[in-house]
């Protein structure tokens, strides 16, 4: 095969990235090496593996391709082939787009642009932030015995909830909710049902003493919402309980991570605002403040 050839097409089109979970070690390597030599009868000595129109397709990133695909270990000669005219046909695309001037229209500009700060924006986090995060197993311990006392697997409440139309209908009903089966025929002839469990520190304190230190079984309300009034009732009471070392270890070691992550990256925006020059112009500012703040309020501009 020449590099103005390449390797006719054995199969569908298939996508350059597969999900496939495999592990491959030197065994693995070693047969997909071989398959790729395979794979063309003939190849250039220059690395090249392909050429479409002015762009070379090297053996490396062929290979590359196919690892980043996370094949198992034992694959079908074509695949080289497959994958090789993938890359072709992304190259094809992509000349065209070229051709088309797509990449001057002031819509997709954007998009390429944000595209590359982006990434640009990730690698330097990356490079300045994310790799400099080291949190060793004696943070995580000094922690652990610093907030053992703290440190808790939240309980929880499973609980149903009756919806009334008015306060009136709430109190006449109230009597009847303590007896037997009387909460499940309430949201039988009224509205209501299962809320699932409630966690300790997910509800504001004022609707907290509804849920938590109370008894399965206890019905809590009157409680007037919006959509109506609320009487609740506790089906199951799961305690919270304190946690082990072992058991906290890895929620601990997140933490730190995560604190350490947000210090750094601040400190490194610190230092960026030290040695640059930031010029606002507050007038200009006010201006956006002032529109944005009448237009969240409705207010017309124009009127005194």
């Amino acid at each position: 095969m020449n590099q103005t050839e390449h390797c006719a097409r054995t199969s569908p089109p298939e996508p350059l990235t597969s999900g496939a979970p495999c592990r491959t070690g030197k065994a693995g390597a070693l047969v997909l090496a071989l398959v790729l030599l395979a794979a063309c009868h003939k190849t250039s000595g220059t690395g090249i593996i392909a050429t479409v129109g002015d762009q070379k397709i090297s053996k490396e990133e062929l290979v590359r391709t196919i690892s980043a695909m996370k094949l198992p270990s034992k694959v079908p000669a074509s695949v080289p082939s497959d994958v090789l005219n993938r890359l072709i046909d992304r190259a094809l695309i992509n000349q065209e787009a070229e051709r088309e001037g797509l990449a001057t229209e002031p819509s997709i500009s954007r998009k390429i642009r944000n595209s590359r700060e982006r990434i640009l924006r990730q690698a330097l986090i990356q490079k300045k932030v994310d790799s400099q995060v080291h949190v060793t197993d004696a943070d995580v311990k000094t922690y652990y015995d610093q907030h053992k006392n703290e440190i808790k697997q939240p309980g929880f409440v499973v609980v149903r909830q009756l919806i009334l139309p008015d306060m009136k209908t709430a109190q006449a009903v109230a009597k009847t909710l303590r007896k037997s089966h009387g909460f499940g025929k309430a949201i039988h002839r009224y509205n209501g049902g299962p809320v699932g469990k409630i966690f300790e520190g997910t509800v504001p304190p004022q609707f907290a003493k509804y849920f938590f230190g109370l008894p399965a079984g206890k019905v809590t309300g009157p409680l007037a919402l919006k959509d109506g009034v609320h009487y609740f009732k506790i089906d199951k009471v799961e305690r919270g309980k304190l946690l082990s070392f072992d058991e906290a270890r890895s929620g601990i070691s997140q933490f730190l991570t995560s604190q350490q992550k947000q210090e750094r990256y601040q400190a490194f925006l610190n230092s960026l605002r030290a040695k640059t020059k930031i010029a606002i112009d507050q007038k200009g500012l006010g201006e956006v403040m002032g529109a944005a703040t009448t237009a969240s309020t409705g207010a017309d501009p124009g009127s005194k």
